[in-house]
């Protein structure tokens, strides 16, 4: 291999390798709980059915999914001009309702679990936190309803 190819291939291999780099989460012990959920909340928007939930889970789906017409109501309220419908909301939704399940954040104010809540939500897959925050807020306050109070 010439030094023209090898060159070459650095080129190409280099900005590769700076993406996968930057595309790793950046790991926060303290954290490690918002950062479940917000995968959790991503799983759940991918696998949308609740085939193979048991226990706890189908639970909480449960109780997610009698509340949709609530978060559908408020998508239609607040997002209409968007231009997106409720399915493009539904994560964050389930996001702010999937806090509330952790007993630590039942005990604390809103003001309080957002930062943490921010800094978890992957705006490269789940979009613009200030896009979604309102609805992320709506899902922890019906939450906060059934699970915390």
């Amino acid at each position: 291999m010439n030094s023209t190819t090898a060159f070459r291939i650095l080129i190409l291999v280099i900005p590769v390798v700076w993406v996968v780099i930057r595309l790793v989460p950046a790991e926060h012990p303290r954290y490690g709980n918002l950062r479940a959920i917000a995968a959790q909340a991503q799983e759940t928007q991918s696998h949308h059915t609740e085939q193979g939930t048991t226990g706890r889970n189908k639970d909480t789906s449960d109780k997610f999914a009698s509340l949709e017409s609530l978060f559908k109501a408020h998508c239609q309220s607040h997002f209409t001009t968007s231009g997106y419908d409720y399915n493009h909301y539904r994560l964050a939704y389930k996001y702010g309702f999937d806090l509330t399940l952790d007993p630590d954040n039942q005990k604390m104010g809103w003001t309080s679990v957002e930062p943490h809540a921010r800094q978890n939500w992957n705006e490269g897959i789940m979009g613009l936190w200030s896009q979604y925050r309102s609805a992320v807020l709506y899902g922890w306050e019906q939450g906060m309803k059934i699970n915390g109070e």
